[in-house]
């Protein structure tokens, strides 16, 4: 059969799909470029700027008839140039850039409910728990089951999600010899918002994850249960105040071992708060707030405290909004590099939101990241086991405490139409004198090392064009 033939045979079978059901083939690319000289880690003074592209390409598939409705997602995720299939007279391409975001089959259970089933996104409240993470590449999806009721009438929306993961091969076989101890070995959560009007919205977020030690063979069980408020921040939001909060409490069982010999339990929390103006019918929007993370003090040296991990797991929250802006050094609370090294964080913000036109919108906002509790200070890096040296004083030890410095956001949304969007934006970090001994150490005695100019710079290309639509 030529190619001819089997074109038009597939396009007749789509339009007879079309007569008895909805049918649609919907693409998404977008494509970034980014100038990158102190991205989630602050460079050293000798440090070039990096340029890079990435790409994510997606064919969408979305099919509903009766009480059943499915989508189906492939994805290629790539850097330009980041390809592992090639010869010497060309690229052929990149064996792990392509796969399935999303492949799930959804049956109506009732006339509010419904029942999901596959590879999904989960993105709730604030992201602050769960969220797709959809600045990366990639972006992020989970393999589950998902129970929705969403009562219009009522105001209800429930949500409880299962997973439960493991490794193993294509053909079915489970061998979990091979598990990454760092991935969540299960998610599971119940989440219910109720809208009470066209302003007010209050949800609750209960979860139990878990990580498994492969070594003893143990499943570590983690609690986080919080509460987000919002008032007046939906799209449909209108002049005067507007506010968020939303407050998370952690507990359970840690993969690390205490002096006792136990895992470390966990006792944590993350606070946030935002209270702003909306004016000049919704062109202009003003807002201050914070975000309060619990952590390690060092110098607490009781038993008991220090068997217990005080700092936050984020699991598979959104970051790149949060925690010091879009420059990202505040990924992983407990890593020196990319975080607090365990300590407290507190974040004070400023933000002003202008929409110029129906079409252009301006962002900009100003973060001041504190560390709040006393955290062992270090020289430098043992040459063998790559740890931090604890600074002495005398034989005792040298605390940091104090600001982390200053990072700025500017960013620029394009709407050039229905199916088109640019977004550009530049972030700038005047980092302090703490985040840089924490991430370097010192250079020769006392002396910090020269810092360069910190910034990252991006543009994206927003692409969603619909190929199809039997509608």
């Amino acid at each position: 059969m030529s190619f001819r033939k089997i074109l038009l045979s597939a396009l007749l079978m789509i339009l007879s799909v079309g007569l008895y059901a909805q049918f649609t083939v919907d693409g998404e690319f977008r494509t970034r470029s980014g100038i990158n000289h102190g991205y989630k880690v602050p460079v050293k003074s000798e440090t070039d700027a990096v340029l890079s592209f990435d790409q994510r390409s997606r064919l969408i598939l979305g099919y509903s008839k009766g009480i059943l409705a499915t989508k189906f997602t492939l994805q290629d995720a790539r850097i330009w140039g980041a390809d592992d299939l090639f010869n010497k007279t060309g690229i052929e391409g990149n064996s792990s850039s392509f796969g399935v975001h999303e492949a799930w089959a959804q049956i109506e259970t009732g006339k509010y409910s419904d029942i999901r089933i596959g590879r999904q996104e989960w993105n709730y409240d604030d992201m602050r728990i769960l969220s797709w993470r959809n600045w990366w590449t990639s972006a992020l999806s989970y393999d589950g089951l998902l129970f929705k009721h969403h009562n219009t009438k009522t105001g209800w929306s429930i949500d409880a999600g299962l997973s439960y993961n493991n490794y193993g091969s294509r053909s079915g076989n489970v061998d979990n010899s091979m598990w990454n101890e760092s991935l969540l070995k299960t998610m599971n959560f119940f989440n219910a918002k109720k809208k009470f009007n066209e302003k007010l919205s209050v949800s609750i977020m209960l979860t139990y994850s878990g990580k498994q030690d492969m070594a003893e063979d143990e499943l570590a069980g983690t609690g986080t249960h919080g509460i987000n408020i919002n008032y007046n921040r939906s799209k449909t939001g209108t002049d005067g105040l507007f506010a968020q909060a939303s407050a998370y409490y952690q507990h359970g069982k840690d993969l690390s071992f205490g002096s006792d010999g136990e895992r470390k339990s966990i006792s944590a929390h993350l606070l946030t708060a935002e209270l702003g103006l909306r004016t000049l019918e919704k062109k202009l929007e003003i807002s201050a707030g914070m975000e309060m993370i619990s952590g390690r003090d060092y110098s607490n040296t009781e038993e008991k405290y220090n068997n217990t991990r005080h700092s936050f797991d984020l699991f598979y929250s959104g970051r790149f909004p949060y925690y010091g802006g879009h420059i990202n050094y505040f990924l992983v609370q407990d890593s020196y590099k990319i975080g607090t090294k365990g300590g407290g964080y507190f974040d004070p913000f400023f933000k002003v939101k202008y929409k110029a036109s129906k079409k252009d919108i301006i962002d900009f906002a100003v973060f001041n990241p504190i560390l709040t509790t006393k955290v062992a200070a270090h020289t430098g890096f043992d040459p063998i086991s790559k740890k931090p040296v604890t600074e002495l004083d005398g034989g005792n030890p040298v605390y940091w405490k104090g600001g982390l410095g200053t990072h700025i956001d500017l960013d620029y949304t394009r709407k050039i139409s229905k199916e088109i969007t640019l977004k550009t934006g530049v972030s700038y970090a005047m980092v302090s004198d703490i985040k840089n001994q924490m991430v370097y150490g010192y250079k020769s005695g006392e002396q910090l090392n020269d810092l360069g100019q910190n910034y990252f710079v991006y543009t994206m290309l927003i692409v969603k064009p619909n190929f199809f639509s039997s509608k």
